[in-house]
This record gives structure tokens, C-alpha cells and sequence, in this order.
């Protein structure tokens, strides 16, 4: 019997705990539904303790009960209450308190024929009666119980309650006795009217007493979460008190208590959207066309619980920018100005041209220079002609540049010698005396051979004309410990008995001057922040003099009037124009016009204006580290001595070589300048002096011809002329 009730508990125990809780109610503040979660609570109520004894001693204690009556007995019961739905209609139920076994078992006996004495005066003989005794056993086996159950709903609110209860007794404490109840004044043989008392822990008691549980409980609903429930409880017993039949059958009248935990049910969530955009026009610099651009996005969310639904509203604020293309107007202006002489800027009104009879001569060089070990004229700088050419060969051709006319030294000397029948010259062929030119003076003749070979096939020059010479290191050599002075000592020089072979190359032109000599041009922006790049043009007739180009805002442009590639020609107005752009090529310009007076020697003449001659020579070449003027160059400088007029201004610049100290060169320089200005007999008031030295170099130093003809004076002479 009890193993079948304990199998059907525990197979409800186990199919309950598979479902899934369902017990739901409306909450009638909010209208949503609620799932009940557990109760908590509290229990008491009364305990009615059937004892069933089917023995009349225990063991080891003396006893003439021949055996107990079932008695009952009651007693309180107390405690906590824990219940977590299943389903809906099924419960796990787990109580934790206090209960007891409490008995108070009385059984009555007639014993006939029981030896007695009288309680009058001292007994003497016993005497033997039929007598009524009373048998006693008592206790009280107070339990902590667990009550594990299911609760299951039947009806409406009657619940149906099966399972287990655990007692574990806390004392097993006992009295027994037997007491003489009749005839009055009689005493068991020992005197007393109590006999087999025994007052101590019952004998091989069980500490566990398990029941199983079966209930009825009627929930009434109190206000909000709390219940009561009136309930009974039979508890069946399925171990015996002590080693002897003694079982406990008990029945419970309780109310409970119980506070339900309840929790909302997960909604239906109801999502929805809502776009709130707005749009800002604004011009935007750069754009082609019209671009819609999202700028800022904010979200959030709101939420609205209507019963069992939930209306989640996210709301999505979206701020858009159109952008619209700026025109690209920015107001672009120049102005042209001067700089004074003490360096501000002043406007510029208008750029004069002045012509200027230029008489400009030409130094030569009377060396050609070879590389090391070559003996052909063919790999030096000279250029060579072939026999028509050299037959229609001019000096009047050549330009007015200095390595023009040195590169055509031979063709020079072949005209004038042309010219010039009783004029007579001397080849002499160096080296440079060291490597592989060493004692080479066959190699030395071999040069001179070449340019004497040229002169008499090309320019038919008899060759009894013409004297070759052949030596290691010329007679004047350049240091021969540098490179640059072995190269320079890699030559053939060339002398004559008649000064009119080797003298300067003179070309009469005009020039032009211009004034200023500066001209800065600055660009003024307004409106123009979205401006990334700039370009400057200056043009006269159609023919660009500077340009200019950059990043960002345009900035001042600096032209240079006197050189060749940026000097205006004509009496054309200058036009400058500047023009800026964005980033996607829109541009704009401005424009300013610079009035041009140009005038030529004949409108200087006709405006009886005083117009100028300058005449530039550059004609004193020195030997290396030398200040000294040689005997042709005394004779050529009384030349120039004679084109200076009282009111003429001279200037003697002096330059030097890239070989050596700059400072020294510059002393170098000085004694040269200082040399051209004794041998011209100037005083120190109608001269200027300027010793550049190696700080400006005048030709390519690379080349020995350049740096021999950065070695010079050149002589500027300005006069005035009516």
C-alpha cells in the first residue's frame, strides 16, 4: 500500500514539473495580463493524532498492559508555505514548520484475583481481590516537517492536494505507569498505588516519521495578491513511532495564508516608424549641380502598453541639407605698382621703354681646348665648317653672345687672315703634363697640326703662313695640381703679328631699357573663400612675358622688365591678367592694362629728350691669378679710353673663377678692376667700382673656355647723347 501511494506521487510529481506554468490573471489597475510566478505564505492550525499501538510493552521497559487502546490526541501545528504553479491547475507545493505526534494513550484493566494489601494500618498478609487498574503511556514527539505536494484543481477553487510529509522529531521522551484506580484503600504488594513507572526516550525510536499526505483546500481571494485557504489534511503513516506496531494516523484543520508573485506577461510587441525630416537650403561653393546631404539623425522610442499589447513607436528625426551651387563670383582685381627707392610700393602710372645705341665688343679667347689625350679639333667646343660654308663665312653674322663668338674663334681667325695677307700666325699645341699626356709632346704637335690643317683647308691659309709649335705645359699655365687647371692646360693657343687677327668682336645694336626695373602686381579677392588656385599672365600683343601659377589665394607676382624673355618690345599696352578658380574649374579674372611709353632715339630726338649711348666692353681677359694687363690688352684698352667723354659714366665690374676662396676672388677681382681703372686714368669720382668676384658666376665653369672668360673687367660706358 504504501510503496503504490509513493509510486502514484512521485509519477504526478514528475508529469507536473514537464508542464509549463499558465496561471494568468488581468491586473485591473493596468489591464494587462499577469502570470503568477509563486506564492509565499505562512500555515497554522490544529493536529488530531490518531494512535494506533497493537503492542502492550515496549522493549526493556516493564509493562502488565496486555495491550493499548487507539487514542487521540491534539496538538498545533505551524509554519511556511512555498507554491510555484505548474499549469494552471497544478501546483508544486513545499511547506516547511512545526508539528508533533503528541499521544496520551490510556488503557483500562480489571484484573481478578490480584494479590493486594490493605492500606489501613500495616499490612501483614496480602490480600486478593478483583481490582481496576489503569494503564498510561504518554508523549509528546515534536517534528520539524517538510511537507513536499501537488496541489491539483478539481473545481472551481477546490484544490486536491497529494505527497509526501518528512517529520524529523526533535525529543522521544515517555512516561509510563499503572495505577491501582479500585477498590479504594488497597496498594500493590509494594505499598504503592503506581506501579511500572518509566519516565525516559522511547526504546529503538525512529527519528524519521514520514506520512503521506492527502488534502482538500478551498482558496478564497483576499484583496490584490493574497489568498486564504481553509484546508484539512490527512496524514497516512508509512513508519511506526518506535521497533513495535505503533503507527500515528493524523488529520490537520489549518488555514493558510499565501502572497502571489505575479509578473506581466511578455506583450505583443506592435513596432512602428515614424520619419520626421526636415530640410535647410544653403549655397554651397564647388557644386555642379544640386546634392541633398543627410547632416544628423536622432532616434528614440517610445513605448505604450494597452493590456497585453505594447506599442513601441520609434521615431527617427532625420535633418537633410540641400546644397545648392554658390555661383562662382568672386571679384577679382590687380593693381600694378613700383618700388621706390627706399623700398615701399608705390602705384604704377605707366612703363617707359627707352632704345639705347648700345656698342657692345667681345673679347677673344685665342685657346682652344681639348680633352685629355685627343688631338682632334673635332672634339673640342669650336664649330667646324665645311669648305662652302667656311667660303660664305661672316663675322657680322654671328649673335651678340660670347660663347657664339668664342665657338667660332678658327672661323674668325681664318676670315681675317683672309683679309689680312702679310698677317701671319702661331699655332703652339700643349698638354697638361700629367697621366696619360705626360712627356707627350707629339700629342701637343698633333693638336696644333689639326687647327693648322683646318685654317689651310677651309680658309685657305698658306701653310708657310701659319707656325707650328709644340710644347708640354703653355707658357702661362693654369694650376696644374686642380682638375680644373690640367683641363685648362689641354690646349692650343693662338698668336699673331698683327693685333688685328685676335682683336675684340664689336657689334653695334639697339637696346632697350626699362623702367622700372620691377614691377609687382598684387590681386585683390573679394567674395572668393571658395578659391583654390590661381594663374598670372602677363602679355604684351599677344606675347607672354610672365606667368605665374599657384594654390589657395593668388599672391604678388614679381616681373623682372630687363631680361630677354620677360622684356616688353613694343609701345603696346602691358595687360596682366590674373585668374582664379575652384576646385570643380569654374574660374573668374581680372585684368588690369599698364600704359607702355616707348621711346625710340627718333622721338627722343624729336621730344629733344636726352637719350643715352651705352657701350659695354668685355674685353679684358686675364691669365690665371692674374691682375696684370697684358701688352695686347694696354693697346685695346687706349681704345676705350678714347670712348669715354667728360660727361660719361663708367662702372668696372670685375669677376673671377670658381677656383679659390671667395673672398680672395673678391680681392682678386678688386686689383683687376682697380688695374683697368689706372691704366683708363680715372679718378675715383667718374668711376664705380663693383669687384664681384666667384660670388656671381658669369659663364658655366664646367667648361674651361667659361671659366677663363669669367677671369675679365667688363667696362660699362654711359653717354648722354643729344
Amino acid at each position: 500500500m504504501k510503496r503504490t501511494i509513493i509510486a502514484v506521487f512521485l509519477t504526478t510529481f514528475l508529469c507536473a514539473v514537464s508542464l509549463t506554468a499558465q496561471s494568468q490573471r488581468i491586473n485591473e489597475e493596468t489591464g494587462q495580463k499577469e502570470t503568477l510566478q509563486y506564492f509565499l505564505g505562512a500555515y497554522g492550525g490544529l493536529t488530531i493524532n490518531q494512535h494506533r499501538p497493537e503492542f502492550g510493552a515496549l522493549p526493556g521497559i516493564p509493562s502488565c498492559c496486555p495491550e493499548y487502546n487507539p487514542a487521540t490526541t491534539l496538538g498545533p501545528t505551524f509554519g511556511a508555505l512555498f507554491e510555484l504553479p505548474l499549469t494552471t491547475k497544478l501546483r508544486l507545493q513545499t511547506r516547511l514548520g512545526y508539528s508533533s505526534l503528541r499521544g496520551r494513550i490510556v488503557t483500562s484493566e480489571n484484573i481478578g484475583n490480584e494479590p493486594v494489601l490493605d492500606d489501613g494500618g500495616v499490612p501483614t498478609t496480602p490480600d486478593r481481590r478483583d481490582v481496576f487498574s489503569e494503564h498510561l503511556l504518554e508523549t509528546g514527539l515534536p517534528m520539524i516537517v517538510l511537507e513536499p505536494t501537488i496541489g491539483l484543481q478539481t473545481l472551481d477553487l477546490l484544490w486536491l492536494q497529494i505527497g509526501l510529509r518528512g517529520g524529523f522529531v526533535l525529543g522521544d521522551g515517555m512516561t509510563q505507569s499503572e495505577t491501582l484506580v479500585s477498590p479504594d484503600g488497597y496498594t500493590f504488594l509494594d505499598g504503592t498505588t503506581v506501579r511500572n513507572s518509566f519516565d525516559g526516550a522511547i526504546p529503538e525510536s525512529n527519528p524519521l516519521q514520514v506520512h503521506a499526505v492527502f488534502g482538500l483546500g478551498y482558496e478564497l481571494n483576499t484583496r490584490g495578491n493574497f489568498s486564504l485557504v481553509p484546508e484539512v489534511r490527512y496524514f497516512l503513516p508509512l513508519t511506526n513511532v518506535a521497533a513495535v506496531n505503533w503507527t500515528v494516523h493524523a488529520f490537520q484543520l489549518s488555514v493558510s495564508l499565501r502572497y502571489g508573485v505575479y509578473a506581466p506577461v511578455d506583450p505583443t510587441i506592435v513596432p512602428d516608424t515614424i520619419y520626421v525630416r526636415d530640410t535647410t537650403i544653403v549655397e554651397r561653393p564647388n557644386l555642379r549641380e544640386d546634392r541633398v546631404v543627410l547632416a544628423s539623425t536622432e532616434s528614440d522610442e517610445s513605448r505604450r502598453r494597452e493590456g497585453d499589447v505594447e506599442y513601441r513607436t520609434t521615431t527617427i528625426r532625420e535633418s537633410y541639407v540641400r546644397e545648392t551651387p554658390r555661383p562662382f563670383s568672386p571679384d577679382v582685381r590687380v593693381a600694378a605698382f613700383r618700388t621706390a627707392d627706399d623700398g615701399t610700393l608705390l602705384p604704377l602710372d605707366k612703363i617707359r621703354i627707352e632704345e639705347l645705341d648700345v656698342i657692345e665688343s667681345y673679347p677673344l679667347l685665342p685657346q682652344v681646348f681639348y680633352g685629355e689625350g685627343v688631338a682632334e679639333p673635332t672634339s673640342t667646343s669650336q664649330a667646324l665648317l665645311d669648305p662652302s660654308a667656311a667660303a660664305s663665312f661672316s663675322t657680322s653674322s654671328l649673335r651678340r653672345d660670347q660663347f657664339d663668338v668664342y665657338r667660332n674663334l678658327l672661323n674668325i681667325v681664318g676670315e681675317r687672315l683672309q683679309k689680312n695677307p702679310k698677317a701671319t700666325v702661331t699655332v703652339t699645341g700643349c698638354t697638361s703634363n700629367d697621366g696619360s699626356e705626360k712627356n707627350a709632346r707629339d700629342l701637343a704637335r698633333s693638336r696644333a697640326d689639326g687647327v693648322r690643317d683646318y685654317l689651310t683647308s677651309r680658309f685657305g691659309i698658306e701653310s708657310n703662313r701659319i707656325d707650328v709649335v709644340a710644347r708640354l705645359l703653355p707658357s702661362s699655365p693654369a694650376n696644374p695640381t686642380t682638375l680644373d687647371g690640367r683641363q685648362e692646360n689641354q690646349r692650343v693657343e693662338l698668336t699673331t703679328n698683327d693685333p688685328a687677327i685676335l682683336e675684340p668682336v664689336e657689334f653695334r645694336d639697339r637696346d632697350l631699357t626699362i623702367s622700372p626695373s620691377k614691377v609687382i602686381l598684387r590681386p585683390t579677392v573679394t567674395n572668393g573663400d571658395d578659391v583654390d588656385s590661381w594663374s598670372a599672365n602677363i602679355t604684351q600683343g599677344g606675347r607672354d612675358l610672365v606667368m605665374a601659377d599657384g594654390d589657395g589665394q593668388p599672391k604678388d607676382v614679381s616681373w623682372e622688365t630687363q631680361p630677354e624673355v620677360s622684356r616688353p618690345s613694343s609701345g603696346d599696352a602691358i595687360r596682366a591678367i590674373y585668374t582664379v578658380g575652384n576646385s570643380i574649374g569654374q574660374t573668374k579674372s581680372g585684368t588690369t592694362s599698364i600704359p607702355v611709353d616707348y621711346a625710340t632715339l627718333s622721338v627722343i630726338k624729336a621730344r629733344q629728350e636726352e637719350g643715352k649711348q651705352i657701350e659695354r666692353y668685355s674685353l679684358i681677359v686675364f691669365d690665371f691669378n692674374s691682375a696684370q694687363l697684358n701688352a695686347t690688352n694696354q693697346r685695346l684698352m687706349q681704345r676705350v679710353k678714347q670712348r669715354i667723354q667728360p660727361e660719361s659714366k663708367v662702372k668696372i665690374m670685375g669677376f673671377a673663377d670658381r677656383q679659390g676662396n671667395p673672398d680672395y676672388n673678391r680681392e682678386l677681382a678688386k686689383r683687376r678692376c682697380l688695374e683697368a681703372q689706372r691704366v683708363l686714368g680715372l679718378s675715383d669720382d667718374r668711376v664705380t667700382i663693383e669687384p664681384v668676384g666667384s660670388d656671381r658666376l658669369l659663364f658655366n665653369n664646367d667648361l674651361p673656355e667659361g671659366r677663363s672668360y669669367s677671369r675679365t673687367v667688363q667696362i660699362e660706358i654711359e653717354t648722354p647723347i643729344r
